[in-house]
């Protein structure tokens, strides 16, 4: 940190800063540090991204593509960003990865059963098994989908509906010599 010291960061997400403009901007590789009092946005890390950030008259304006984004005013020596209410909250959003979240991730979304047999035979660090809350991806790959509808109309007289080649094949035949 500036002062020389140092903080624990718990994870490590991506945030969607929603402004009072309506727009919003995504903040990849956020990092969720509890002794941290103010949530900071690094001007340089938006430019990176693509955003042009202008200082002027104690106001602080993000656009992009030369479109506004959303706006910031200087308060108390720090430009605070004219944000909704529910991204002042947003730092609780960001996911945080514990050891058995961060090898289940890399490995596929394997088991966790698995992830262990892993780290038993020192294959991976150990780590101590600690589920807090159930991986999204897996979750969502389990949910089962509707039936596809039914087709309205059947045909069920002969040459109702006929079927044909759109292309000729040139006399290339099919395995069991066909065409």
């Amino acid at each position: 940190m500036g002062n020389g010291s140092h903080a624990h960061v718990l994870g490590v997400g991506t945030v969607i800063l929603k402004f009072t403009s309506g727009n919003t901007v995504p903040l990849k590789s956020v990092q969720h540090v509890p002794s941290i009092k103010k949530n900071l946005v690094s001007a340089s890390m938006l430019c990176t991204d693509g955003y042009k950030v202008v200082l002027e008259s104690n106001k602080y304006v993000v656009s992009k593509h030369g479109i506004f984004v959303g706006k910031g005013y200087d308060c108390g020596g720090l430009f605070h960003l004219s944000l909704h209410d529910e991204c002042n909250k947003m730092v609780n959003s960001v996911n945080i990865f514990d050891e058995s979240d961060l090898w289940h991730s890399c490995f596929c979304h394997a088991s966790f059963g698995c992830l262990m047999w892993l780290a038993n035979l020192n294959l991976i660090p150990k780590f101590n098994l600690v589920k807090k809350f159930k991986c999204h991806v897996c979750v969502e790959s389990k949910q089962p989908r509707k039936p596809h509808k039914a087709a309205e109309a059947r045909s069920l007289a002969p040459l109702e509906l006929v079927h044909s080649d759109l292309c000729e094949m040139n006399g290339i035949l099919t395995k069991g010599g066909k065409r």
